[in-house]
């Protein structure tokens, strides 16, 4: 079984509204007495109070708050849940020596929702191509909330539901159990592809053929930094400052949906339309550090390389990894990442494998040792794809890593496990 995300936009009426809106204060409410309840116990006695502690204490508190009880008691565990996870997290930043980054309370507007960690006390019943309908609660009580959206399986199990609010407008994120032959996708072609990603281009093939990068967030840009001004000239909390803020937020809103919306479909016909597709291994974290520095040792070109960041990160390159990855497990197809450090895909030459050291802003590969020419991604896809088919790099050829050596070793990948023994 397969576990795989559809989201639903909920259209509830007045009374549905504030009803979502009160058990979302509620929820907030609990989360912010139990990291109290926490804070309280350790500092005045010394004890840990742990999620069982405060899980065996809601009937106590729905005796107390009766309001508490509409909200269901597999909703009030996964918000004590959630706290848990929040300090387990903690702890662990504490022990591995990073930034610990203690849990805060949070504000009843900017709780993000609720969930509702099975089954029990919801139900999602789809009506037509794309209408849809949401109980929340049973009995009488129960709303009946309207929704649209869909998924494409047809055999497939809820396992749980997660109610969102996002300026304004709510969600309904419902997590399905699929069996692995209701995720298959089929795949229509049988080609071998290279790609290298970038930011001039979104991305290019061994072939030459390129993706234009849609640049979502730059054409925006004049916009939202219009609406920026306006509400830096309001005064803070104002209604006025809340409306530009709101006005913000959707417009954030729709650049990510016309991203994912984009992603979406290049890397399904990616993975339905290719039985091989080699890239290199992306780390966008590392490639959008910023360039400040140190007070000791300060940073240079610090704006040129903010603006360089911002693309990469509109480009989203790992999240275009990500959907490659479980898309070409559900069509069959055979993804191979190379290790970038290792085989070094833009100093590589693919006509004699030998590097050749280029700068950033040498955009044209020409071979120091062979005097082949081509543009500097395209040869990047091209050697990415040579790596894929040399035998012996592949994870089911060496599942242990390479020992550290002074020779240069051959690229380590990584692979889809469907895929990985054809590989072999």
């Amino acid at each position: 079984m397969q576990r795989r995300k559809a989201t639903f936009k909920l259209y509830p009426n007045a009374s549905q509204q504030q009803t979502l809106e009160d058990w979302t204060r509620l929820h907030c409410e609990l989360y912010n007495a139990a990291l109290q309840e926490r804070i309280e116990a350790y500092r005045k006695a010394g004890i840990s109070i742990s999620y069982y502690d405060q899980q065996n204490a809601l009937p106590e508190v729905k005796e107390f708050r009766p309001e508490f009880a509409a909200l269901g008691s597999h909703a009030l565990q996964q918000t004590l849940r959630r706290l848990d996870l929040a300090m387990q997290a903690f702890f662990r930043r504490v022990k591995n020596g990073q930034k610990p980054g203690f849990p805060r309370f949070k504000s009843a507007a900017r709780f993000s929702g609720f969930s509702y960690p099975d089954p029990a006390g919801w139900k999602l019943f789809q009506q037509g191509n794309r209408g849809a309908t949401l109980r929340l609660g049973s009995g009488k009580k129960a709303m009946m909330i309207r929704a649209r959206g869909k998924h494409r399986f047809v055999e497939f199990r809820p396992n749980d539901v997660t109610i969102l609010r996002k300026n304004g407008e709510w969600f309904a994120s419902v997590t399905l159990r699929v069996p692995e032959t209701a995720c298959a996708r089929q795949r229509t072609g049988d080609q071998q592809r290279g790609i290298d990603f970038g930011v001039s281009d979104w991305a290019t093939f061994e072939d030459g053929r390129t993706v234009e990068n849609p640049r979502f967030l730059r054409n925006e840009l004049p916009k939202l930094a219009g609406l920026q001004r306006q509400r830096a000239r309001k005064k803070k909390g104002s209604c006025r400052y809340r409306r530009l803020t709101k006005q913000i937020g959707r417009l954030h809103q729709r650049i990510g949906n016309l991203r994912k919306d984009f992603l979406h479909k290049e890397t399904t016909q990616l993975a339905q339309s290719c039985a091989l597709i080699a890239t290199e291994e992306l780390m966008p974290k590392n490639m959008s550090r910023s360039a400040k520095g140190t007070l000791e040792k300060s940073g240079k070109r610090i704006q040129q390389k903010a603006g360089l960041n911002r693309e990469i990160l509109s480009a989203s390159f790992g999240m275009a990894h990500q959907m490659l990855s479980y898309k070409a497990e559900e069509a069959g197809t055979r993804l191979h990442l190379a290790n970038t450090r290792q085989l070094k895909p833009s100093q590589r030459c693919c006509a004699c494998w030998e590097l050749t050291p280029k700068t950033l802003a040498d955009r044209l590969h020409i071979c120091q040792h062979c005097g082949h020419t081509m543009p500097r991604d395209q040869n990047s896809a091209a050697v990415v794809l040579i790596d894929a088919h040399t035998p012996g790099t592949g994870v089911a050829a060496r599942s242990k890593p390479l020992a550290r050596r002074r020779a240069k070793p051959r690229s380590k990948t990584r692979e889809t496990p469907t895929t990985t023994s054809i590989a072999v």
